[in-house]
């Protein structure tokens, strides 16, 4: 068990920059989707569709900013089982835009 603990300490900072990477592109994704969401709504106004895009965008950056925290709380703690966690959770995010993504177009 010590022996994988301490091969899994040489991939750290690659993990923390993959993360980095991964939540840059999640961000985008978000960035992106949320006016395109809210487009394909029947019931959303031009007035209020433009609020809630901007609200979602501004939800984005907090949910970019707490990845961010989190990621550098593991790296700089040299805490493995974190940083995967990380990872996990915007590998996920970013699967979950896309296949929402992919309902979205599917309807068309």
């Amino acid at each position: 068990m010590l022996t994988q603990y301490i091969l899994m300490e040489q991939y750290i900072p690659y993990v923390f920059l993959g993360n980095a990477l991964l939540v840059i592109v999640d961000a985008t994704l978000g960035y992106f989707m949320a006016p395109l969401l809210l487009s394909k709504m029947e019931a959303a106004k031009a007035e209020s569709a433009a609020w809630t895009a901007n609200s979602i965008r501004k939800l984005l950056s907090v949910v970019v900013a707490l990845y961010m925290f989190f990621n550098c709380m593991a790296y700089f703690g040299q805490n493995s089982l974190l940083l995967l966690i990380v990872t996990a959770v915007v590998i996920l995010d970013i699967m979950l835009q896309l296949v929402v993504r992919w309902k979205v177009r599917r309807k068309e």
